[in-house]
């Protein structure tokens, strides 16, 4: 009776921890990965680059979350080159932004080459910085915690 009442107290919550569903936010350039638990008002991701037309920096804000990604955010300092036209301010350091509220679904793939100078950025940490052609894809993984870890 013991070794069942051991078995419930110790194994069941470990069993529960472990197979507790979770989401997950991965990034990979195909070599690296990087994951991280998705906390309930999910993440932001910053895409910064230099444009490869125009030259200027343009940088894009993406939320993650549970239910997918989605571009919130986009801020650039020069027009043309598939640039938008139409912005709703001008902020301190004279970038135009617009904040916008777009799903992009649960996948998503940016192609960056060296000019674009990227630096993919969560939690104000650089996390990519592609200094050859890569291709870099986001995704939201509904899983479980042992798998996460």
């Amino acid at each position: 009776m013991k070794k069942l009442f051991l078995f419930f107290i110790l194994i069941v919550p470990l069993v529960i921890v472990i197979f507790y569903p979770t989401n997950v936010a991965i990034i990979s350039d195909g070599n690296s990965i990087y994951k991280m638990t998705l906390p309930e008002n999910g993440i932001n991701v910053t895409i910064f680059y230099i444009h490869s037309v125009e030259r200027s920096p343009i940088y894009e804000v993406l939320k993650i979350n549970a239910t997918g990604i989605y571009a919130i955010e986009m801020r650039w300092k020069d027009f043309g080159a598939g640039l938008p036209e139409d912005f709703q301010y001008i902020d301190s350091e004279g970038f135009y932004v617009k904040k916008i509220d777009i799903y992009l679904g649960k996948t998503l793939q940016y192609w960056f080459i060296p000019e674009n100078n990227a630096e993919i950025i969560v939690n104000n940490h650089v996390v990519f910085a592609p200094k050859k052609d890569t291709l870099i894809k986001f995704q939201v993984e509904n899983t479980v915690l042992i798998k996460t870890l």
